[in-house]
């Protein structure tokens, strides 16, 4: 489909035709914080590095994905075979490992994919039970007009004092 800004310039203009396709829509969703170590990574090529930020978003909690070729070269906007390309430059440093899927009789259906989530973000379990609180905010104090006042807090003298008894002994 050709835009506006493209039948203005004519078919010589020598602009990539990556300006002439449609900005993608924003749906809500989002990848996780990625390692600054995987995107600084200058040994993969920047394609790959978008493709594994996908497909890091896609896994999820770290599950295998079963997908195809296809299917992610659509999502980025590039040809299958640069995605064979860049399955094959994340696969070599470490990042993922792949086997193609075959169905009942013998043809290449599909890909799965496992992740390097070690390499590309991590994966912090949540607390469970009472800890889960502990990460809460407590209401601040610092708009108080008395903060920096000389005021005697008998409470904070008392636990401090049993503080020192605790380690004189």
């Amino acid at each position: 489909m050709p835009s506006a800004l493209q039948s203005e310039l004519g078919q010589g203009s020598g602009l990539p035709h990556r300006y002439f396709k449609q900005r993608p829509q924003d749906d809500g969703t989002f990848v996780l914080p990625l390692k600054q170590s995987f995107i600084k990574d200058a040994r993969l090529m920047p394609g790959t590095r978008c493709m594994l930020a996908m497909l890091a978003g896609w896994a999820g909690k770290g599950a295998p994905l079963e997908l195809t070729e296809g299917t992610i070269s659509k999502h980025i906007g590039r040809s299958v075979r640069q995605v064979y390309r860049y399955l094959q430059d994340a696969a070599r440093e470490g990042y993922l490992r792949y086997y193609y899927t075959k169905n009942r009789f013998g043809m290449i259906t599909g890909i799965k994919v496992w992740l390097t989530f070690d390499l590309i973000r991590s994966l912090k379990p949540k607390p469970s039970g009472a800890n889960r609180f502990m990460a809460r905010t407590h209401r601040s104090n610092i708009n108080k007009t008395d903060i920096y006042k000389d005021k005697k807090d008998p409470e904070l003298d008392e636990k401090l004092e049993r503080l020192r008894s605790y380690i004189d002994h």
